[in-house]
């Protein structure tokens, strides 16, 4: 979401740290999740969008909330604890109440996912692993889910394959899912059968790993990776359709409703929009991405001025989006 100066304000004025948006529901709620200060609460906060207003402020988590997902009929709210909590908590939306919650496990848990056609199911990811989730509303219990013992520690087999996974989506049956690794690969799980399938791309890594996915109507899939590389992989053969090269690492892909075309965000604070066919980026907004050391305007004019900061100097105009940049060494003062 692109809020306006007086939106940001209004909505910071909920949040005493450090402000991390996660993801928004389909309609007109929103959460976003505070990083405070070691052994300080890190509370959960449900935003209405129409109205602006702070419905809820949930306070179970310890230092950090890893990762946060709404069930498909947003009636629910799962949050992850980060590395000192590892708790998975289910919450209820309409009240803001805790339901149930588990340990998420010994190991530090990097994100999790509702099922999309259910609001009892989820899926969880860590470094080495990955766990299928079952929520008892009526005794208030989240169990280790599996299809042949409703309550048994098995978790998906992934078979020999060794990845760290930092992220997950779902198709819209509920049938595979797709994890993110650091390695630089994909990673096709099918939900039904509790099994590693298959890997992706075929004969190819990414390098510095694959940081985000997406899935098209299609079936195919938008990976962003944190060298900068955008692709589009088929789902048939699991082969590189397109490919794009992005200033900075990808950290954030958003489709369009009709899957048509998409936003990319990057570690270098660019924006790009792209079609999802050919992948063509287009940048559409970009600022340093290190403090700025310097502004210098020209003599006599105000329609352009000069900043510098740790690795480039850019001439910003008020009339052009798209703005010139001169890669250099650390700056510090520019006239």
């Amino acid at each position: 979401f692109f809020f306006k100066q007086k939106t940001a304000y209004e909505m910071q004025r909920g949040l005493v740290g450090s402000e991390m948006c996660i993801r928004d529901r389909r309609r007109v709620h929103g959460f976003s999740s505070k990083v405070p200060r070691q052994s300080i609460q890190a509370d959960v906060i449900i935003w209405n969008f129409e109205t602006l207003s702070l419905i809820h402020r949930l306070k179970l988590h310890k230092v950090l909330v890893q990762g946060l997902s709404f069930s498909h009929n947003e009636l629910y709210l799962a949050s992850l604890g980060g590395e000192d909590d590892k708790r998975l908590v289910i919450w209820e939306v309409a009240t803001g109440k805790g339901l149930c919650g588990n340990s998420a496990g010994t190991d530090a848990v990097n994100q999790l996912k509702f099922y999309n056609n259910s609001d009892d199911q989820l899926v969880t990811v860590r470094n080495f692993g990955a766990r299928i989730w079952k929520v008892d509303y009526v005794n208030k219990k989240v169990y280790i889910y599996n299809y042949a013992v409703q309550i048994s520690p098995t978790e998906i087999n992934l078979g020999g394959m060794k990845r760290q996974i930092t992220n997950v989506i779902i198709d819209p049956t509920d049938t595979y899912a797709y994890g993110c690794t650091k390695t630089g690969d994909i990673l096709e799980i099918s939900l039904e059968k509790t099994l590693f399938k298959r890997l992706g791309p075929v004969k190819k890594i990414f390098s510095l790993g694959v940081t985000c996915v997406s899935l098209l109507l299609n079936g195919d899939l938008i990976v962003g990776c944190g060298d900068g590389t955008l692709a589009k992989i088929g789902n048939k053969d699991m082969t590189i359709k397109a490919q794009a090269q992005l200033m900075g690492g990808v950290t954030s892909i958003t489709l369009t409703a009709d899957g048509t075309y998409l936003f990319a965000g990057t570690s270098m604070c660019n924006i790009y929009w792209c079609d999802t066919d050919k992948l063509t980026p287009e940048l559409r907004n970009t600022c340093h991405y290190d403090p700025i050391n310097h502004i210098a305007f020209p003599f006599n004019f105000a329609d352009v001025f000069a900043t510098c900061s740790m690795n480039d100097i850019r001439a910003v105009s008020y009339t052009h989006l798209t703005l010139p940049t001169i890669p250099t060494v650390q700056i510090s003062v520019v006239a």
